[in-house]
């Protein structure tokens, strides 16, 4: 057995892309939506993640659904403790100042840091709750130690006390051990970053340290004890400081994890039914067996042959003549029930020390204690001082032989094997995955360290040369000792007996770690990930999966990591530590995939409602994924002030907020809005009552403009929002408010455009942005379209390139006011004209609403929606115009006519105007900037144009019908030498 030595005690330092979307249809005639351009993204890239967004693969199983559940309860499950963690990060690497100096120091204590919490967490449950800890783990462990009772009529748990937990008392005892397994995990990193450091710096510094300690012990000689030997051996050689450590972290995962000595005793005692009785004295009733028989007969010296055949007091089994230690495998007899129980159960405890590291010192003490001073002698044989080193080869050798008897009990040879390296005795009393582990670190850092003596110190194992034909097939290379890790683990996840342990999620990553693949547990880890929410079915994807769904359909084993918050949490930890202390040499989907476990942790933050802490691990993603992943969050975030704190925050890491708002604008017209345009997407008029005079036929459907909120529109004027939030940022949000805005009316979301428009007027988020901008509050469209270009200061160039920039928003805003009119006016039109009894005057509502009309109808008229500002807006606002510039125009002609039958004569004439206009107009010129309202040209396109002559032709028509009905008309101020007689053909005022 190797010797014991103290465990080592680390303290808490102070101080505490491929990206898969949506599958977007083909727009027609352009993907005009893109607000960020792709392209241009991957040209602002890293050379190495190209093709972001390329393909995706996506499989639909409806048996994952059940998988993914809970990750969508992660918010109720995740725990204050995030913060902690986020904070911790934070002061060891994310803010770190001294980025030349050594990266191995706060990768390591950020780890340190880690394991203190989880700690921290495990005193803060065990104050509470540590009798019921006791009590659990004592029930495991009588349930899986094939030690049965002493007598039949006990239970297999016989622990008397709290009885069965309560649901609360459960679940704070299965925290408990989460939060210590979590604790023993980070050690485990911790020691591999100790163990292979990745920093040529951090290499030398170890490298130096060892060279120190060996030079301070001085050269090895032929008396050196084998304490010393043993220390040397663990500085000497990598592999067997490896084994060492990993063998003590076994042995104190037992003592965390597992019932302690105290309790294991506690319930061999129990099952014993003598209490503490069982270890006082010794085989009682054998002895008094023996004795009985001697009294009755003459009894043969120890040498004699044959022996008394006295049998077994419960059966015809014969029993021991001697009282001697070996006189069971020697005799080939038994003991007395009794006394086989008390056996068996001495040599379970020994064992149990022993797994847990106990000192040889301590167990030889405990037997002492118990009156079995020999099987101290057994297990401290030829102490060589008080390090409780064992004094030579020999007596290993010795252990060895017997522990391969077949004359020993199952526990017996364990503590044999475990002295002289039997990985096989060992493993017969494994019930665990650790169990076995531990096996194999035991056996093969004895059978590594007798290796050495022989290689290095002949004198003290000349006597034992024959011990190397009794090693197992243990490798002494790094390599091969690492493949036969593997190799052990893989068969542990298939042995019917340790498979289901294997595949818990903490058991996972202690695999992983365990065949120093930290890399490949990332990498793993985060291709489940996608894998699992790409079998949920066709939603949006932020995660990467360059391969087809494994096993059928079905997520594999690893999702279950990123499916428990915790151990997700804990990888994503290791990742970004990972990261840190090591080369980056992953690219392209390689890289991405391993972001996947950041970004799930950053949507679990996301559903637990951290947003404070998202943007720092945001930070840690390549610029592309970080893009999509916070245009996901922020969706999600409503309160002002938090918003305002998260782009402090993402200003402070130095990310891109600019696209990550036009992103997530993007994503919301992608989800919210079809992608084609709409065959028609504005229809105003219905046709009117043939009774209704005052109609030329259409009158406007009072339901044309729809009022209820269809899904998605709240996402859109949310997303919207958080343009009025940045600093400045004139240009991206009047693009993006134009954007929106177009999207809408291609898609004859009426309703969305008008909550856009009322939201947002123009004249406020001008103002306001101005402010930020040139700091003063102005509005851009008060100012000429065009200056003199003679002495034009700076300012008149910004307020002219700013009304260029927004001038397509301001004018789609027009377009949305006009027909937002149209509704008022209907509504008291319909007051007006179609009661059962009509008022004698014309109510103001209504004289108000038509003059609103007009007002609003005055840009149109003028030529709008003719100024693009690239390809894309020229060909959306086209379509605009000839889907509802003619509609909006006949619209307005209907009115004037009703008007001019119901409110005033004038509206007639402004009809006729209005032809006027229409039939002298030409198209703007937009190089030139020569203005034109084009509206000419809009109805011919859309072939509208007899539609509109035939409304013409009725207004004139109407007008010489109320010349001839010789009603009193007094023009209006600006029509001199206009009446309604300049429309009468022939001089007896004959009607068309």
């Amino acid at each position: 057995m190797a010797p014991t030595r103290p465990r080592p005690q680390v303290a808490a330092p102070q101080g505490l892309k491929k990206v898969h979307r949506k599958p977007r249809t083909q727009r027609e005639p352009s993907d005009s939506w893109e607000l960020l351009d792709r392209h241009e993204l991957d040209a602002n890239a890293d050379d190495d993640v190209e093709g972001v967004g390329q393909s995706m693969r996506i499989r639909n199983s409806a048996d994952v659904d059940e998988a993914m559940n809970p990750l969508r309860e992660m918010a109720d499950r995740i725990g204050k403790e995030v913060e902690t963690f986020a904070v911790t990060l934070d002061t060891y690497l994310f803010s770190r100042k001294d980025r030349e100096s050594s990266i191995f120091g706060p990768a390591h204590d950020v780890v340190v840091a880690f394991k203190a919490i989880a700690e921290e967490k495990v005193h803060e449950i065990k104050r509470g709750h540590e009798q019921e800890v006791r009590a659990q783990l004592k029930k495991e462990w009588s349930e899986q130690a094939p030690v049965p009772a002493a007598s039949l009529a006990l239970a297999p748990f016989t622990s008397t006390g709290l009885g069965s937990l309560t649901t609360r008392q459960a679940e704070q005892v299965k925290q408990l051990r989460q939060w210590q397994q979590e604790a023993d995990i980070w050690e485990l990193f911790r020691i591999l970053l100790e163990l292979h450091p990745s920093e040529a710096k951090a290499r030398a510094a170890r490298a130096g340290h060892n060279e120190k300690r060996l030079k301070d012990m001085g050269p090895p000689h032929r008396y050196a004890s084998e304490s010393d030997l043993w220390e040397r051996f663990i500085i000497e050689n990598d592999l067997a400081r490896e084994r060492y450590m990993i063998k003590t972290w076994l042995e104190q995962t037992a003592d965390h994890q597992i019932s302690d000595v105290q309790g294991i005793v506690e319930e061999l005692e129990a099952k014993a039914g003598r209490g503490k009785g069982l270890w006082s004295s010794g085989w009682m009733h054998t002895r008094e067996k023996i004795k009985g028989e001697k009294r009755l007969r003459m009894w043969p010296s120890a040498e004699d042959s044959p022996q008394p055949q006295i049998r077994r007091s419960d059966n015809t089994e014969l029993l021991i003549t001697t009282l001697d230690p070996d006189a069971p495998a020697r005799q080939s007899r038994t003991l007395e029930k009794p006394d086989a129980y008390f056996e068996r159960a001495i040599w379970v405890a020994c064992w149990e020390m022993l797994r847990r590291g106990s000192s040889l010192e301590d167990i030889s003490a405990w037997c002492e204690e118990r009156r079995e001073g020999w099987r101290a002698l057994i297990m401290g044989a030829g102490l060589d001082d008080a390090k409780s080193a064992p004094s030579n080869v020999l007596w290993r050798r010795m252990c060895l032989l017997a522990s391969r008897s077949g004359t020993v009990t199952d526990h017996e040879a364990a503590v044999l094997g475990q002295i002289g390296g039997n990985v096989k005795a060992m493993e017969r009393v494994a019930y665990s995955l650790d169990d076995h582990l531990y096996a194999h670190y035991s056996a093969a850092l004895t059978q590594q360290f007798d290796q050495y003596l022989l290689a290095t110190n002949p004198a003290k194992a000349r006597h034992s040369t024959s011990r190397r034909n009794l090693l197992e097939d243990f490798a002494f290379d790094p390599e091969h000792a690492q493949r036969a890790i593997n190799d052990l683990i893989t068969r542990l996840r298939k042995n019917a007996s340790t498979s289901s342990e294997s595949a818990q999620p903490m058991k996972i990553i202690q695999s992983f770690l365990l065949e120093n693949e930290v890399a490949r547990l990332i990498h793993t880890v985060g291709a489940a990930i996608a894998e699992t929410a790409a079998l949920q079915g066709p939603e949006d994807m932020i995660y990467l999966r360059d391969r087809e769904a494994s096993n059928g359909g079905t997520p594999r084993g690893e999702a279950e990591v990123a499916l428990n918050p915790q151990t997700l949490r804990i990888v994503a930890h290791m990742a970004i530590v990972h990261r840190f202390s090591s080369p980056n040499t992953l690219h392209g989907d390689e890289l991405l995939e391993d972001e996947n476990v950041l970004v799930a942790y950053i949507q679990a933050l996301r559903q637990a409602r951290k947003w404070s802490l998202i943007p720092n691990y945001a930070a840690k993603l390549q610029r592309q994924r970080y893009i999509l992943v916070m245009g996901r969050v922020l969706q999600d975030v409503r309160d002002a002030g938090e918003r305002t704190e998260i782009l402090e925050l993402l200003e402070a890491n130095q990310m891109d907020i600019v696209s990550i708002l036009q992103e997530q604008l993007a994503w919301h017209l992608d989800m919210a809005f079809p992608s084609q345009y709409a065959e028609k997407p504005l229809t105003i008029l219905e046709p009117a009552p043939p009774e209704k005079a005052i109609y030329p036929g259409y009158r406007i459907n009072e339901k044309f403009l729809p009022t209820g909120a269809v899904e998605g529109d709240d996402a859109v004027i949310r997303a919207l929002e958080w343009f009025l939030l940045l600093k400045g940022g004139w240009e991206v949000t009047f693009k993006a408010l134009a954007i929106a805005l177009r999207k809408c009316l291609v898609t004859g979301r009426l309703a969305c455009a008008v909550r856009i428009v009322n939201a947002f007027p123009y004249d406020k988020v001008s103002q306001d942005k101005a402010q930020q901008t040139m700091g003063a509050k102005i509005n851009p469209m008060d100012w000429p379209a065009t200056l003199p270009q003679d002495d034009l200061s700076d300012d008149d160039l910004r307020i002219s390139l700013m009304r260029r920039q927004s001038r397509t928003f301001h004018e789609l805003s027009q377009l949305v006011s006009i027909i937002q009119s149209f509704h008022p006016y209907r509504r008291e039109e319909a007051k007006y004209a179609d009661g059962e009894k009509r008022p004698a005057t014309v109510p103001r509502p209504l004289k108000d609403a038509k003059d609103v009309i007009s007002a609003n109808m005055e840009p149109l008229l003028h030529g709008i929606l003719q100024h693009p500002v690239d390809d894309v807006e020229a060909q959306d606002l086209a379509y605009i115009r000839l889907a509802y510039v003619p509609e909006v125009v006949i619209t307005y002609v209907v009115v004037l006519y009703a008007a001019g039958r119901t409110i005033t004569r004038d509206a007639l004439l402004d009809s006729m105007e209005l032809s006027g206009v229409i039939a002298n107009s030409e198209p703007a010129d937009v190089a030139s900037g020569e203005p034109g309202n084009g509206l000419a040209e809009v109805f011919v396109q859309a072939g509208r144009m007899r539609e509109l002559v035939e409304f013409f032709a009725k207004t004139a028509k109407s007008m010489l019908v109320l010349k001839a009905e010789g009603k009193p008309w007094r023009p209006k101020k600006g029509t001199v030498g206009k009446d309604l007689g300049m429309w009468e053909i022939g001089g007896g005022g004959e009607e068309l």
